[in-house]
């Protein structure tokens, strides 16, 4: 998947670093959209250096960035492999693309859209040494492109389903990113326009790391469930890293609230977790939980021992 190589200034570094798994699921087929929609504009070509993280546009109100490079170096390649593949969930083992493209990144960012996870809409991108990748061309058609340095491939023949990627975007030789349907037209619009400023923007520290926007729950399930209602309405956003550490692994995260009052509620709902576990093969785990808050910023840090890291990594996969 060589583009033509992108000799322009390149513009600040897009991202800081976060933390998360998540595991987009299959949903429906989506409607495909009108043929020149999913075409990209004829016009001037743009020279404009884009950033890999910069194509994750802020509808995706959950963003994860994985450093497989870092955890390659702390794990092994076999284990760091394996656990970038259980984070992208069926999606690597479905798309010949996405897998082949896993084994040479050194960052990839998922994101997704929280309230239609099990749908799937999605945008993977990963950044790493991807000359001499190639789609097949029997599934993947080249549409034009108005940017430099950037090949566009569309899914031929039907309507991709919505979990799949119905677009593939390569950035030269440096990042590729697949784009499920409903996302396609949000990712172009940020082709031509530019990134978008309230995307989803993890820390670039630590081995995950994630950005949360929370969103207020859907009526029925708020209407079902009003403590926990009130509780998500209070919080705006949520930012955690995980670092890997010779004890084990560290997560440090912070919920903002809304107000110091929001703020405060999801204090007192994690500090009623941490207190209130009867297991004792989980109590000292629990206890090892840090809970301040700073007036709407709530802090936590939480180290997981590194035999309970390596009893998890030592689980097969779910299902």
């Amino acid at each position: 998947m060589r583009g033509a190589a992108d000799r322009r200034r390149p513009a600040a570094a897009a991202a800081l670093a976060a933390l998360a798994l998540a595991l987009p699921a299959c949903g429906d087929a989506a409607p495909r959209p009108a043929a020149g929609a999913l075409k990209s504009p004829a016009g001037p070509r743009i020279v404009r250096r884009i950033e890999p993280a910069e194509l994750l546009p802020a509808d995706l109100d959950l963003v994860v960035r994985v450093d497989v490079a870092r955890m390659r170096a702390g794990l092994g390649r076999a284990a760091a492999d394996e656990l970038a593949q259980r984070a992208l969930g069926e999606a690597a083992a479905h798309d010949a693309e996405l897998d082949a493209a896993l084994l040479r990144a050194d960052v990839v960012w998922l994101g997704l859209r929280l309230a239609d996870l099990e749908e799937g809409d999605r945008v993977i991108v990963l950044e790493g040494r991807m000359g001499g990748l190639a789609p097949d061309p029997a599934r993947w058609e080249p549409v034009p492109s108005a940017h430099g340095g950037v090949s566009i491939f569309d899914r031929r023949g039907a309507a991709a389903p919505r979990a799949d990627a119905a677009r593939l975007i390569a950035l030269g030789d440096r990042a590729v990113a697949l784009v499920s349907p409903v996302e396609v037209g949000s990712v172009a619009r940020v082709l031509r326009d530019g990134p978008d400023a309230r995307r989803g923007d993890p820390a670039a520290e630590g081995i995950v790391s994630l950005d949360l926007r929370a969103r207020r729950l859907p009526p029925h399930l708020a209407r079902r469930f009003p403590s926990l209602g009130a509780l998500v309405a209070g919080v705006e956003r949520v930012r955690a890293v995980a670092s890997l550490l010779d004890e084990g692994v560290r997560v440090d995260a912070e919920i903002v609230g809304v107000e110091p009052a929001g703020a405060e509620r999801a204090r007192r709902f994690l500090e009623v977790l941490r207190d209130n576990v009867e297991d004792a093969r989980y109590a000292d785990l629990m206890k090892a939980l840090s809970i301040e808050q700073v007036d709407r910023t709530v802090q936590l840090r939480w180290l997981f021992p590194a035999p309970l890291v390596l009893a998890l990594l030592s689980r097969p996969p779910p299902g």
